[in-house]
């Protein structure tokens, strides 16, 4: 699945979610929502003015589309759904805890689902969703928070080590320092995460940060003006610490975390061939990652009309022309995306209403 879409869930997300503050009433949701909606609708208009002479062309590659190849995308990205939820369902034994594997893919879709189409705030509520409902099915508050870390934490790392390969397979000075740049940013985080948990004096740093930044906000904030702030955070902090991972289950992580990855860029691989477009296998990396990229600024829900300008203009710049790459995005998004959000809207309807998180936020009991 791509990185929006399911994208594994944020490793900022440690907290349980009744530490969260209430969600901002509807009535200031409302304005910001109608005005996505406008410039969504005004940037379609602008596209379809200024493309208007290539849209016919764009047209007869979608009418000559090979559906088995569609259908084979599709299964691969099924696939790559369930590498998030084994990794879900591994983490949580790791810990001691379970999940049945009809929960957790539910849950995985749902939570997806969510993700995608919430605006603005879809990666908090897609995590408060998912925490809820683990929890529901028996396992501790500090195990989800540490699955969900861990799980955000091999998302990461393995989305670094595929922008490295793809960095260096261009075979450029560029291409190189991508790559390096790439593994960095996998690894920074991971070690900061690591000492925070596990090294007391770095914990004891962060807690004094969050306290004083808490102090400041609590001005404007009532829910953080409460001086057991920092206590609590120690807390959480201390007990997201005292799991630990083994290194056969981190592998298993990091492992469904990575062909998580390389199984989306596969479906862009089965999208293109089913437009009958050439592969451009040594830049084929680069532009699903400048579709990855621009998902993760969720500047609209599901990264609508963002992902599709950044992934074909990568395509075209990796050597394809504007009439194969259009309709190639459009089949890899109706399979990473819609396929995808139906999926797990199915699973929302068919959610019993007291497993559903209520509209304030708070979760059943």
């Amino acid at each position: 699945m791509s990185p929006e879409e399911g994208q594994p869930l944020p490793a900022g997300q440690l907290s349980a979610p009744d530490d969260v503050p209430v969600a901002q009433p509807a009535g200031r949701r409302r304005p910001l929502g109608l005005l996505l909606r406008v410039l969504l609708g005004l940037v379609a208009v602008a596209l379809v003015v200024v493309f208007r002479h290539r849209i016919a062309e764009w047209w007869d590659g979608l009418v000559g589309v090979a559906w088995k190849w569609v259908l084979l995308a599709a299964v691969v990205q099924l696939l790559s759904m369930q590498c998030l939820v084994q990794q879900q369902r591994g983490l949580l034994r790791a810990g001691g805890g379970s999940a049945p594997l009809g929960s957790a893919t539910s849950i995985i879709y749902a939570g997806n689902t969510i993700s995608a189409t919430v605006p603005v705030a879809g990666a908090a509520a897609s995590a408060a969703y998912t925490y809820r409902r683990l929890h529901a099915l028996g396992n501790s508050t500090g195990l989800v928070g540490w699955a969900l870390a861990v799980s955000g934490i091999a998302a990461t790392a393995s989305l670094a080590v595929v922008l490295a390969v793809g960095s260096a397979v261009t075979g450029s000075l560029m291409g190189a320092l991508g790559a390096f740049l790439a593994t960095v940013a996998g690894v920074v985080p991971v070690v900061g995460l690591v000492l925070v948990l596990r090294h007391g004096p770095t914990r004891a740093v962060v807690v004094r940060w969050v306290s004083r930044a808490a102090a400041v906000l609590g001005r404007w904030v009532p829910a953080l003006r409460s001086d057991r702030v920092g206590l609590r955070v120690d807390e959480l902090l201390s007990s997201l610490g005292s799991f630990r991972l083994s290194p056969l289950a981190g592998s298993a992580a990091g492992s469904y975390a990575l062909a998580n990855w390389v199984l989306d860029v596969a479906t862009l691989a089965l999208a293109l061939v089913a437009v009958g477009a050439p592969v451009p296998w040594q830049g084929l990396l680069l532009a699903w990652a400048a579709g990855a990229l621009a998902s993760s600024a969720r500047l609209t829900p599901g990264g609508i009309g963002v992902v599709e300008t950044a992934l074909a203009s990568a395509l075209v710049a990796a050597g394809l022309p504007a009439s194969q790459a259009v309709p190639a995005v459009l089949v890899y998004r109706l399979v990473s995306l819609w396929l995808l959000v139906g999926i797990g809207a199915l699973v929302l309807v068919a959610t019993p209403a007291s497993r559903r998180p209520s509209p304030d936020g708070a979760g059943p009991e």
